[in-house]
């Protein structure tokens, strides 16, 4: 063993940092993984925007395909993403390569099953666009779960980023060639899902590489089915959580139609966009290990989301100005307005929760929430169509949110400012 040191000298602090390393920093601060991610959302909602140069019905069946793939995704995905997250260090390398992957083809066969089912259900769409969608962000989700836990949400968000250009490309593309279809922009969006889950999937390789063979400490019989355990108590939360969130849309469909759910989709992809932080912060919750992500608090978040809400409410009523078919747009998310900063707020808590109470504790809360949610879904949808369906959504919204609220107060925080 060499006696010669060669690990790199610490620069003097009366020094100046080279012109080089000034660059560096500077771009390190102005791409930050939240701005990533929300410019990555952007692009998202660009495509969204983008898309309303279909027909409401033709944008209909997009909207139906997208639904049903990403509901399919996160009902027959087990939330293996979060699950992934929520593990403690070191969990992948001791239970080993062919256990996750056997939990990760378990998923993307349920998400293709759970897609084709919700196809069925809408009426509306292509059963090959939705169950292979559905695999693609259950691959893409969960690969990038491992990646996010080494730290790696920039390269991550860079990936949603570079997908999102993608789509819009495409649908640009499209557009400009005269092609109106929604089925042929559902292709698009089906390609670009794959694209994304095949370059997650590289990097993850890579970076495993890059580590090397970890020392794989022996699991038991006992491990796997505590494994097998947590993931049906934090899935069955999470697919509580989902189906509040975008079965309506399922609903809307069966009951109203494509128009309309072309409408009502552009109106929640749009509230949707205020909830960027709020899933940042979460996802840095739940995969920092130490106390301090408990100190979290909503209030910044919603106060971050309400702005940029109230933006989108009045990009739609541009939108309806521009083109009369989506008049309705901006009254849609209005109503969608209260919930949506009710989920901002909504995500820190059941993060923390799911930290300080596990899993049992979201679960019951996201079973509370899904009934109410079923039973107004029902009640309203298919005698006030969107309308309901908006008001609907936001009243099961309030629930999770307060629900989350009053459980976690029940813990009992060591900091009472905690939430």
């Amino acid at each position: 063993m060499s006696l010669v040191n060669t690990a790199r000298p610490s620069p003097d602090p009366g020094t100046k940092p080279s012109p080089g390393r000034r660059v560096l920093g500077l771009l390190r601060r102005l791409i930050a993984p939240e701005r990533l991610y929300i410019g990555a959302l952007g692009l998202t909602g660009l495509a969204a925007v983008l898309s309303v140069a279909l027909p409401p019905a033709e944008r209909g069946e997009l909207s139906a395909n997208m639904v049903s793939a990403t509901l399919g995704a996160a009902v027959g995905g087990l939330s293996l993403d979060t699950f992934l997250l929520s593990r403690p260090g070191g969990w992948v390398f001791s239970r080993g390569r062919p256990w996750v992957l056997a939990m990760l083809a378990a998923s993307v066969l349920l998400s293709v099953v759970a897609a084709a089912v919700l196809t069925t259900v809408a009426g509306i769409g292509s059963y090959l666009v939705g169950m292979g969608s559905a695999a693609g962000l259950t691959i893409f989700n969960t690969v990038s779960s491992i990646a996010l836990r080494q730290k790696s949400f920039l390269v991550v968000y860079a990936m949603r980023a570079a997908s999102g250009a993608v789509l819009v490309g495409g649908y640009v593309a499209l557009y400009f060639a005269g092609y109106l279809d929604g089925g042929l922009w559902s292709m698009v969006w089906l390609v670009v899902q794959w694209v994304s889950a095949l370059s997650v999937c590289a990097l993850v390789l890579g970076m495993l590489q890059r580590i090397g063979p970890a020392p794989r400490p022996e699991a038991t019989a006992v491990d796997y089915r505590a494994d097998l355990a947590a993931v049906g108590n934090l899935h069955l939360g999470i697919f509580a959580q989902m189906m509040t969130l975008r079965f309506n849309q399922i609903l809307v469909a069966r009951f109203v139609g494509a128009g309309p759910l072309g409408v009502y989709a552009l109106a929640v992809a749009a509230l949707e966009f205020a909830q960027a932080g709020a899933v940042v912060r979460a996802q840095r919750i739940l995969a920092t290990r130490d106390g301090s992500a408990l100190s979290h608090r909503a209030a910044p978040v919603v106060k971050a989301a309400l702005p940029v809400a109230l933006a989108a409410v009045a990009g739609l009523a541009l939108l309806g100005f521009l083109r009369p078919e989506y008049r309705h747009a901006w009254l849609l998310g209005l109503c969608l307005l209260p919930g949506t900063l009710l989920t901002a707020a909504g995500k820190t808590w059941s993060s923390v929760l799911l930290k300080v109470r596990g899993e049992r504790a979201t679960t019951v809360v996201a079973l509370v929430t899904l009934t109410v949610a079923i039973t107004a879904y029902f009640a309203i949808i298919p005698w006030a169509g969107v309308i309901g369906a908006a008001l609907a959504s936001s009243l099961a919204y309030a629930v999770h949110a307060l629900t989350s609220h009053a459980s976690l107060r029940k813990s009992q925080p060591r900091n009472p400012g905690t939430v």
